[in-house]
């Protein structure tokens, strides 16, 4: 289980759950982001911003500066597989891309289904910068953080 934080106006409607070695980061009002699989998100490019102030509040919690998590291996997504072992670990590096108004994010994470109008993923502390680098590059470089 782990400690929500009360989301700033900055990240819009992106929403944290800080963990001991990952985070959650749930974004509401989600009809109309997909989940093309397990690995990957489509949410609106205007999101960027959000983002970045979202992975702002996870790099103030005192779990980041703890760095426990920092000896992991970054190339070990096995993590990510399903419950029952199945199927294939994602990269472990990110694909960011953007098409018109939209945002593609692949990588290593676990990205759940829409429900109920919130998208539900999961992301180890490990991979956070690496993710903030691509995110930066589509925003023409402005600061991630």
């Amino acid at each position: 289980m782990g400690a929500i934080q009360e989301p700033t106006r900055e990240m819009g409607p992106y929403r944290v759950e800080i963990r001991s070695e990952s985070f959650y980061l749930n974004r509401t009002e989600a009809e109309g982001c997909t989940v093309p699989s397990r690995y990957e998100a489509v949410v609106p490019a205007a999101d960027l911003p959000y983002l970045t102030a979202a992975f702002q509040q996870v790099r103030g919690h005192k779990a980041w500066h703890l760095k426990e998590w920092a000896g992991g291996d970054p190339t070990d997504t096995s993590w990510t597989l399903p419950p029952d072992g199945k199927g294939e670990a994602p990269a472990a590096s990110w694909e960011v891309s953007r098409d018109g108004d939209k945002l593609s994010i692949r990588g290593p994470w676990i990205v759940y289904e829409v429900e109920r109008g919130v998208l539900f993923t999961e992301l180890r502390y490990l991979d956070l910068t690496d993710l903030d680098e691509e995110l930066k590059v589509l925003d023409g470089g402005a600061d991630a953080g």
